[in-house]
């Protein structure tokens, strides 16, 4: 098995980063291989052309079996450096492929995805006032059509008013979630 890490926080002291830890170390415990990316450590430019880490990038999106992905709810958005790697990385024949006219593209991907979030909006506000526009965007606009119809999300927030034990909790819980998923794609 293998799995793509990607964090895109710009403070390696983020919840962010100490999510992307957890869930490493439990793969890494598990026996899974791991590509872990941080963004912003990596340099990674996300409005240029192709380099050699946009291809390793793509390589590794393509061969994942798991896909996770780390990073903090900006204007209900990922950073910025986040969207440029998906507009680098997502790209035809990595991550699907054209179909004929009025059909739908044909997704590549065949990981199963985690993706976590961090906000400082309170989850019931959130969904309340905004919606869900992180997993509308995740599921459906970027991983459903290229192909990954196995996608978990979760916010934990308000993170810059949570406490250690919150914080505790909350990393229990990814650990949980990864070691689950880990668990199913193994069988499969």
């Amino acid at each position: 098995m293998f799995a793509m890490s990607v964090v895109g926080h710009p403070s390696p002291r983020s919840f962010s980063h100490a999510m992307a830890a957890r869930a490493t170390e439990t793969l890494e415990r598990m026996g899974v291989q791991v590509a872990r990316h941080d963004l912003y450590e990596e340099g990674f430019e996300p409005v240029q052309g192709a380099d050699a880490l946009v291809a390793l990038h793509r390589e590794q999106l393509a061969a994942a079996d798991l896909l996770l992905v780390f990073h903090p709810n900006w204007w209900g958005m990922p950073p910025a450096i986040l969207k440029g790697w998906v507009d680098r990385a997502f790209v035809p024949h990595v991550a699907y492929r054209d179909a004929p006219i009025g059909l739908p593209p044909i997704g590549l991907l065949k990981a199963r995805a985690l993706i976590f979030n961090t906000g400082d909006t309170p989850p019931a506000r959130e969904a309340a006032v905004f919606g869900d526009p992180l997993q509308t965007l995740w599921q459906a606009q970027i991983l459903g059509f290229c192909g990954v119809t196995d996608v978990t999300r979760r916010l934990y927030a308000p993170v810059s008013s949570s406490s250690e034990d919150e914080r505790e909790l909350w990393l229990a819980e990814v650990e949980g979630l990864v070691a689950a998923v880990a668990t199913d794609v193994s069988i499969d």
